[in-house]
């Protein structure tokens, strides 16, 4: 299990490394976009229905994260008003409810990727080439897997494991 969840870091770590790159990428691009509508009065095509995608990626890949530390659909709310014996038990029934809800999600997302595939729409132009629209959501399915792997993982992760924050930094509990 120990090798498991040494994988999982290098998962969390990814996934962090795409939501920074993500983030500053839409935020330059952007900024590019606006400069070139006040002084150019153009801007570039292509780059709005890109930056949309982007949120969409940066988003779930977010949410994905946000499950590795718990901190998802609210569930941990409910856990920590409950009494204190009660988390650990609450923990898992939350992770294996997200789990549930996650492979139901996933199965859904995949249907709608693989006939985004099949219908070969495209979800948007760069000059003459098409990015398929099928390419531009597949992070759709792969974010409820995610989530799921993340929410396996903490049934059995350690209790008294140190938890950091999202952003690397440990937590204080008082």
């Amino acid at each position: 299990m120990r090798f498991a969840l040494k994988i999982e870091e290098y998962i969390v770590k990814a996934e962090k490394a795409v939501v920074v790159g993500l983030i500053f990428a839409m935020v330059g691009l952007s900024f590019l976009q606006v400069l070139l509508r006040i002084f150019f009065h153009s801007g570039i095509v292509w780059l709005d229905p890109l930056l949309r995608h982007m949120v969409l990626w940066a988003g779930l890949t977010g949410a994905a994260l946000a499950a590795r530390y718990s901190h998802h659909f609210a569930l941990e709310a409910f856990v920590k008003s409950a009494p204190k014996k009660l988390h650990r038990p609450l923990e898992i029934f939350a992770d294996v409810f997200m789990i549930a809800a996650s492979c139901l999600l996933f199965h859904a997302s995949y249907k709608f990727i693989r006939d985004e595939f099949a219908a070969g729409s495209t979800a948007f132009y760069i000059d003459r080439l098409g990015v398929p629209g099928g390419w531009a959501e597949i992070i759709i399915p792969a974010s409820f897997a995610l989530i799921a792997y993340h929410a396996f993982m903490g049934i059995f992760r350690p209790e008294d494991a140190p938890e950091a924050s999202a952003f690397g930094v440990p937590e204080v509990h008082k």
